[in-house]
Formats: structure tokens, C-alpha cells, sequence
């Protein structure tokens, strides 16, 4: 690494990761969120690491310990691949200061590897969450030899390079294919869109197993089953468990030299046509056939709502970061539909599951709705033009409604659609139909509400990257997991009380959001913008 690169690279993690910010701030109440963000992310740390070796531990102890690397290296594999394909664009393409670094001495090479390293260190991150735990579960039943121990350690650093190149040579062709095009943007999102679902598909359908019951005599089979079914959708990982599970150096030198030999090309040749990709993300086409008509007079409200839309759909990261759960909830629903009851029986294994399906649907339905909490970073995203908003004269309440209607009229057409899917495919009474209903439309209006008062809360304008706002703030974290975890939670409540009559569960419940959000409602139109 020159030192052009690591000055790059310093400087990037320094503006993005909130050190500065610690270290120099004065305003303690912006300390202080940095250190409940710290220990939010060490929080899911922890749980992300602990779920990962409970996996390892469950396959070892019903026999299944030769999998256990081939699956820790796939997981991480599709972990990083799927990361990198939401950042490539806002990080490696079409990030904010372009212009300014592209105007540096330095070469273009040298600017990719710092934009590229930057992302290889916070998936080196994830590589080590998922994989030295479960290493950690599989030396307690393999009782490896050391050599074991080195090719492991050294792999949790090498095995995010192949996953990243992919995924960002994949979002290297959606780029340049959109750039070419009119509506450069939107061309982009539904690209990644497509590749997202597909790859998430092809993934799903790799791990999928025939329905019924698995009996000992079955386990051996399965183990091959598996571990046949990972090097189908990703080759490299036979090569690593040659390399981990068999000692052998040859299989490890391989694997090393295909990751950064992999890495190098794509530093490369991406070199070769960056400018251009760049350019094409970053210009706009403009008519010059432009006619003067009668202009629409509008409320201050309609207004602001259309110059929010335009923002959301403006922004590749954005729709992707925050649209893909409402997107996946669709597709979810009319695969039910189309499919029935009984062939999610059979890949689920779970049998009679209608009547579970018709208690939990409209808390899924919920939860996955919740997840798409645009509003948790609108005001954010205003960033150093916030002033324009403040000196206009209108009043805060109004433009807080503004970017709560932009998430309600993302979620509410998804929402009906999708429990009217569900409905048809469980083929329900009237009162289950009706809280198919009612219950995820309450989800919505706490959805709306929940994501300006967090981000009422937890603000952050100095920002130069929107990557910073939009998938590193708290903000964001807790739009998503937030509204996921209020999903969650009936539906333990349901569990852990099956004589309780359902009907009245869904009422309480619904009423208590209905509630929880009119008083988060008051409350936020009582704000002052910050």
C-alpha cells in the first residue's frame, strides 16, 4: 500500500466512523450518541457472534462437523457479497467527493483501492463474527491440528476478497448499463433490485431441502447432501475445505492465489472504465425542446411531499437500504398466493401449518413493513441545507408530515397488497382477514411516526458521504431492527399464551400501537426543528 492510499484511507474511515467526532467534539450530547451507537453495534456484535456458534454447535452435535467450514465460509461469502452489492454505489461509484479526488495528483488506481479497502475492512469485520465462532464450535468436536489454526486465522482475512469483487463487478455492470440510459437512477435500482432477489432466490433455493421428517439414519446422507448443494453455488468453497479440513496446502496456496489475483484484475480493469462510469452516474440529460405552460398551484404540504419523493428516489442507497423489505414482503405474499398453503407446508416441514401461518402472517407482515422506515434518516439527509427548510415559513409539524407521508405512501399500497395475497392464500374467516388487515396498517402509521422521532432523537447533518446517514447512523439501525423488533414481540406474546383467545390478543395489541403511536405522533409535531 503507497501512501497516497493509506492517506485516502485514513481519511475516509476518520469522516465516516465518528473517531473525529469523539475525540474533539465539545457538545457532549453528540458524544453521547456516538458512544449508545458504539454500544448498540457491540450489542449486536455479541448476538451476531453467539447465533453464529449456537449454528455450529447444533450441526456438530447432530453429527454434522465436516460441514461446519464449508458453511461458515458460505455465510460469510453471501453476508459480504450481499453488503458490498447495497455499498458499491454511494462508496466505489458516485460517492459525494468524486470530483474532489479525481482533481487529487494520484492515480485512479489508487483512489479504487482506497474505496475498495475501505469496504474490505468492514468485511473483514463480518468475516470474523461469523467465522471464529464457528471455528470455535468446530475445534470442540474436530479437535484440529494446529496447522488448522493458522490456514483458519489467515482465511478470515482473505475469504471477503472474492465475495466483494463479484458483488462490486456486478455493480459495475449495473452502473454501467444504467449510465447509458435516460433515468440513470432508477435504471440502478431496479438492476439491484432484480440481482438482489434473484441471488437471494438462487441462494435459498440451494439450502432448500425436500419436505418431512430427518431420521438419524438420514444425517451422513444430509451432511453430503449439504455440503454438495454449497460447492454447486459456490465452488471456492470446495478448494477451502479441502485446504481447512484436510491439511492440504496446495488447496490453501490456490485459494489465496484466486482471491488476490481476483481482487488485482478487478482494481485493473475497473481502472480502465471508472471515469466513465462515474461520469455517466453523475450527469443528468436535460430536453431542450422545453415549453412554457400554466404552472399547478399546490399546498405548502403537496409540495414538500413531491420534493421528498424526488429525494427518495434520487438516491440508489436509499431505495435499496430501505425499500428491500417492503419489496421482499410483496414478492413473499404472491409466491403464497400462487403456490398455496400446502407448498409452503412442504418446504417449511412444518406440518398443519395453516392455523400458525393465520396467527403470526399479520405480525410477519408487520415486522417486515417496519423495516422500510424511510423517515429515520429524511431529516438527516438534509444534512447542511436544513437552513432553507428553517428559514422558510413553514411550520415544523408540516414538514414532518411531509416525510411521514413518503414512507406511508410507499408502505400502504404494499401493505393492502400484500394482505390481500395472504388473506386469499389461507383462504381466511372473516375476523382473522380483518387483523390481516387492520393490524399491519397500525405497523404502518407507527413505521411513519417512529422514524422522525427517532431521528429527532439522534440527528446528524455533518455528514459528507450519505452512506454515513443511511446505513452507519443509529438512526437507521434503529428504524430497521426497531420496527422489526415491534413485529417480534406479539408474537411471543401469542406463543407463550396459546389459551388466551386470539381475537383478543390482535385487539389489545393493535390498540396499544394505535395508541403508542398517537402519542409519539403529539409529541413529534410538538418538536422545533433541531
Amino acid at each position: 500500500m503507497n501512501n497516497s492510499t493509506w492517506i485516502l484511507l485514513k481519511t475516509q474511515f476518520l469522516n465516516q466512523s465518528g473517531v473525529n467526532t469523539f475525540r474533539y467534539e465539545k457538545d457532549k450530547k453528540k458524544k453521547n450518541r456516538v458512544i449508545i451507537f458504539a454500544v448498540a453495534m457491540t450489542i449486536t456484535v455479541i448476538m451476531m457472534s453467539a447465533y453464529c456458534f449456537m449454528l455450529a454447535y447444533g450441526l456438530g452435535r447432530i453429527g454434522l462437523t465436516a460441514i461446519i467450514p464449508g458453511y461458515a465460509f458460505t455465510i460469510t461469502s453471501v453476508i459480504v457479497m450481499l453488503f458490498t452489492l447495497f455499498k458499491a454505489s454511494g462508496t466505489l461509484f458516485a460517492f459525494k467527493d468524486y470530483d474532489m479526488l479525481m482533481a487529487l495528483p494520484v492515480q485512479t488506481t489508487t483512489v479504487i483501492t482506497s474505496r475498495f479497502l475501505l469496504m474490505y475492512g468492514e468485511n473483514v469485520l463480518f468475516s470474523f463474527l461469523v467465522m471464529m465462532p464457528m471455528g470455535i464450535a468446530y475445534c470442540l468436536f474436530a479437535h484440529p491440528q494446529i496447522l488448522f489454526y493458522v490456514i483458519w486465522f489467515i482465511s478470515m482475512f482473505v475469504t471477503p476478497l472474492v465475495p466483494m469483487t463479484i458483488a462490486a463487478v456486478l455493480g459495475a455492470i449495473i452502473s454501467a448499463i444504467s449510465s447509458r440510459f435516460k433515468h440513470t437512477n432508477m435504471v440502478n435500482i431496479i438492476l439491484s433490485f432484480v440481482l438482489t432477489i434473484g441471488f437471494m432466490g438462487v441462494s435459498m433455493s440451494a439450502g432448500t431441502m425436500s419436505g418431512g421428517q430427518i431420521n438419524i439414519k438420514q444425517i451422513a446422507s444430509l451432511g453430503k447432501m449439504l455440503s454438495h448443494k454449497m460447492n454447486q453455488t459456490y465452488p471456492l468453497v470446495s478448494i477451502f475445505e479441502k485446504a481447512v479440513c484436510k491439511y492440504n496446502i496446495i488447496a490453501f496456496i490456490t485459494f489465496l492465489l484466486i482471491s488476490v489475483i481476483w481482487y488485482y484484475a478487478f482494481v485493473k480493469i475497473v481502472s480502465i472504465k471508472y471515469k466513465a462510469i462515474n461520469t455517466g452516474l453523475t450527469t443528468y440529460q436535460t430536453k431542450s425542446n422545453y415549453k412554457l405552460q400554466s404552472l399547478k398551484v399546490t399546498s405548502t404540504f403537496m409540495a414538500l411531499h413531491r420534493k421528498e419523493m424526488k429525494r427518495f428516489f434520487s438516491s440508489y442507497l436509499y431505495v435499496l437500504n430501505f425499500g428491500m423489505g417492503a419489496v421482499l414482503l410483496l414478492i413473499m405474499s404472491i409466491t403464497c398466493f400462487i403456490f398455496g398453503v400446502d407448498k409452503v407446508q412442504q418446504i417449511v416441514g412444518i406440518p398443519n401449518i395453516k392455523p400458525i401461518m393465520i396467527n403470526f402472517v399479520p405480525f410477519v407482515i408487520s415486522g417486515m413493513l417496519a423495516m422500510t422506515c424511510t423517515s429515520a434518516v429524511s431529516l438527516s439527509l438534509e444534512g447542511k441545507n436544513l437552513w432553507i427548510l428553517k428559514s422558510a415559513p413553514i411550520e415544523a409539524a408540516t414538514i414532518y408530515r411531509s416525510k411521514m407521508s413518503v414512507n406511508a405512501t410507499i408502505l400502504l399500497p404494499i401493505s393492502l397488497l400484500s394482505s390481500l395475497f395472504m388473506s386469499l392464500c389461507l383462504k381466511s374467516t372473516i375476523m382473522p382477514a380483518m387483523w390481516m388487515f387492520v393490524t399491519p396498517l397500525a405497523y404502518v402509521a407507527f413505521t411513519c411516526v417512529w422514524g422522525i422521532f427517532i431521528n429527532l432523537k439522534m440527528p446528524n447533518f455533518e455528514w459528507e458521504s450519505e452512506v454515513t446517514v443511511i446505513k452507519q447512523s443509529m438512526a437507521s439501525v434503529l428504524g430497521i431492527l426497531g420496527g422489526m423488533l415491534f413485529g417480534f414481540i406479539p408474537m411471543v406474546i401469542i406463543f407463550i399464551l396459546p389459551g388466551v383467545d386470539r381475537n383478543l390478543i390482535m385487539g389489545v395489541i393493535t390498540l396499544a400501537v394505535i395508541g403508542f403511536t398517537s402519542f409519539l405522533y403529539i409529541k413529534v409535531c410538538g418538536t422545533k426543528l433541531p
